[in-house]
C-alpha cells in the first residue's frame, strides 16, 4: 500500500526552521534520533508511521518491506537492470525435467547463529504456500508443485505448469519469499513478526511502535563486509515535508521518499542529493463493484470519463509522473500499452452520455475514502471536484488514517477510495493480483472469465514478447468494465545528504537493501 503526504510543498518557514536545527519533537519522532553518533545511519521512512509486522509472509505495507529488505535475503536479488541474480543461492539453473535447481551458499548464518540449509528454504516456501498462513503473497508461489531437498545445500522446485514470474518472485523485493529459519519461526510463530530473524546485513535491535526502529550491523553476514555502518536508526515520519525538514536540519541522512512539490527546489540545493526515476507503481481510484453507485458499469465509465488525468499529474504530482491509460506502469516496457484508451481519457460529453445510460443520474451521492493531509487526500478532492462539475453528482471525500482505509477497502466497507501499489516488479502483480477473480488485491470484487483465462495464460507464457502482448490485450478487456479507474504513475524519489554515498535506487523503490552498502563521508 502507498500512503504519504507528497502533495504538500516545503514552505520558506520550514526551510528556515530546518537550517536553525528544528526540534525533533515537532517532527513526531524520538528526540534521541537527532543525537545519533556519526557511526549511525539515520534513514527515515517518510509518509508513514505504521509498521505492523516484519514477517515477510505477513507483510503487506510498503514501509514494512522497506525494513524487511535490510533484515533478510532471498534466494535471488535484482541487479541494477532489474534482472534476477544469485543472492543466498550461489547459482541456479533449469534442469532437464524443467525443475529449477538452486545451489545455496555454504556457511550462511542467520541472526540467531543457526546455519542456513535447504530445509529452511523448503520451510519458508511451504509456509508461504499454506492457506493457513494467509499470506498476501501466496499467489507468487502457488504454482510450485513440489520442493525437493536432495542435500543440505540444494533445492529443486517443480511447478504444476510453466510459471513465468517465478524467478522474479524469488528475489528480495516485495515478494514475501525472503528466507526464514525454521527453528526461530516454529519456536514462536505468532511473535516472529515482532522478533524477526534473517540473514541480512542488519538485525533488529529495537522497535518503538509508530515511532522508530533501530538496527545493528550483523557481524556474521555472508558478504563478509566488516566496515559497514554499525547502526541504522529508522524514524517513522508521517509527513514527508517533515522528513525534508529533518534532512535539511541534518537530523536524518536519507529519506524513503519526498514531496513532489519540493523536488525542483531541492534539486538546486548543494546539501541535498535528489534521486528520482519513473516508478514501478500504479495509482487508481478503487471502486466497490458490489455497492451502489459503483455497481453500475455505465456509472463507473462516466466517472472515469469525467476525470482529467493530465490535470491530476500537474496539480497533484507537480509534473512528477505521467497519466496512464491502464494499471501497468510504463517501466514494464514489454507489457505497457501507451495507446490512449477512450474510456480512461477525459471526455465530458461522453461522460454525460454514459451517465444517461446508468441507473444513477445527476445528484447521485458517493464517498471517496482517503487519508492523510497530503497528495492522497488531494487526489480524492480533485477527482470529486472534476466529476461533480462534469456530471452534477455529489461525490464527497472522507479522510481517515491509512491503516483504517486499507482495512475498510480489504473488507469491502467502502464505495470508492484513492489507492495504489508501489514496489510490484512483474506485470502479473498489476493484472492478476488486482483483477483476476482470485487475485488477493481484487478488492473491487470484479470477475471477468475471459480476462481470468488470459491472465492465467500470461503467467504460463515463457516467451517475453508473447507474454507482454497478452498483458497489453488484457488492459483492453477490463477497461470496458472499468472495475477500477486508472489515474497515473508517479516518479519515485529518495533524498540523501550530500555526504551519503553507496545508495543505488531501483524503480521498485528499494530502501533497506541498500543500508549495507551505504557510507557517510
Amino acid at each position: 500500500m502507498i500512503g504519504s503526504s507528497r502533495g504538500a510543498g516545503l514552505s520558506r518557514r520550514g526551510i528556515l526552521a530546518a537550517g536553525a536545527g528544528f526540534g525533533t519533537a515537532a517532527l513526531g519522532w524520538p528526540r534521541g534520533a537527532a543525537l545519533a553518533a556519526p557511526a549511525t545511519l539515520r534513514a527515515a521512512i517518510t509518509g508513514y508511521n505504521v509498521v505492523n509486522t516484519l514477517d515477510p509472509a505477513k507483510a503487506a505495507l510498503i514501509p514494512e518491506f522497506y525494513v524487511i529488505w535490510g533484515l533478510y535475503n532471498g534466494l535471488l536479488k535484482l541487479d541494477a537492470q532489474m534482472r534476477p541474480v544469485p543472492d543466498l543461492a550461489e547459482s541456479f539453473k533449469a534442469g532437464e525435467d524443467g525443475a529449477l535447481e538452486f545451489r545455496l551458499r555454504q556457511g550462511v548464518k542467520f541472526h540467531d547463529g543457526s546455519t542456513l540449509t535447504a530445509d529452511d528454504v523448503k520451510f519458508t516456501l511451504e509456509r508461504l504456500m499454506d492457506e493457513k498462513t494467509q499470506s498476501p503473497n501466496r499467489s507468487k508461489v502457488s504454482a510450485i508443485d513440489t520442493i525437493d531437498v536432495p542435500d543440505p545445500l540444494t533445492v529443486r522446485l517443480r511447478t504444476k505448469a510453466p510459471f513465468a514470474p517465478l524467478l522474479t518472485f524469488l528475489s528480495n523485493a516485495r515478494t514475501g519469499t525472503q528466507i526464514l529459519p525454521r527453528g526461530a519461526v516454529t519456536a514462536d510463530p505468532e511473535g516472529f513478526g515482532r522478533k524477526p530473524v534473517g540473514t541480512g546485513a542488519y538485525r533488529l535491535r529495537e522497535w518503538q511502535p509508530n515511532q522508530a526502529l533501530k538496527l545493528a550491523a550483523f557481524a556474521g553476514s555472508f558478504d563478509g563486509r566488516a566496515d559497514r555502518i554499525p547502526e541504522v536508526e529508522i524514524p517513522l515520519i508521517a509527513e514527508e515535508t517533515s522528513g525534508v525538514t529533518a534532512l535539511l536540519g541534518r537530523q536524518v541522512d536519507l529519506t524513503s521518499t519526498a514531496p513532489f512539490a519540493d523536488i525542483p527546489n531541492l534539486e538546486k540545493r548543494s546539501e541535498v542529493k535528489v534521486l528520482k526515476q519513473p516508478g514501478l507503481n500504479t495509482r487508481f481510484l478503487s471502486l466497490n463493484n458490489r455497492k451502489p453507485p459503483f455497481d453500475d458499469v455505465h456509472f463507473r465509465r462516466s466517472v472515469s470519463l469525467a476525470i482529467n488525468r493530465d490535470v491530476l499529474v500537474r496539480i497533484v504530482l507537480f509534473g512528477e509522473g505521467v497519466a496512464t491509460p491502464g494499471l501497468i506502469p510504463p517501466s514494464l516496457t514489454a507489457s505497457y500499452d501507451p495507446a490512449p484508451k477512450p474510456l480512461s481519457s477525459f471526455n465530458a460529453q461522453r461522460a454525460k452520455e454514459e451517465l444517461a445510460k446508468s441507473k444513477y443520474g445527476p445528484g447521485t451521492k458517493g464517498t471517496i475514502l482517503t487519508w492523510g493531509s497530503g497528495w492522497w487526500k488531494r487526489i480524492g478532492e480533485v477527482v470529486a471536484a472534476q466529476v461533480n462539475q462534469v456530471l452534477g453528482t455529489q461525490l464527497s471525500v472522507e479522510v481517515t488514517e491509512a491503516n483504517t482505509v486499507f482495512a475498510r477497502i480489504r473488507s469491502g466497507d467502502y464505495q470508492a477510495g484513492t489507492w495504489g501499489w508501489l514496489g510490484m516488479i512483474d506485470p502479473d502483480e498489476y493484472s492478476y493480483d488486482l483483477l483476476h477473480s482470485e487475485g488477493w488485491r481484487n478488492f473491487a470484487g470484479y470477475s471477468n472469465p475471459k480476462l481470468d483465462e488470459l491472465l492465467v495464460k500470461a503467467r504460463r507464457e515463457l516467451d517475453p514478447a508473447k507474454r507482454g502482448a497478452m498483458y497489453r490485450e488484457s488492459e483492453h478487456l477490463w477497461i470496458e468494465d472499468m472495475p477500477v479507474i486508472p489515474l497515473f504513475c508517479s516518479n519515485i524519489h529518495n533524498l540523501l545528504a550530500a555526504n551519503v554515498k553507496g545508495f543505488t535506487q531501483l524503480p521498485y523503490s528499494n530502501f533497506g537493501d541498500q543500508f549495507g552498502s551505504i557510507t557517510i563521508g
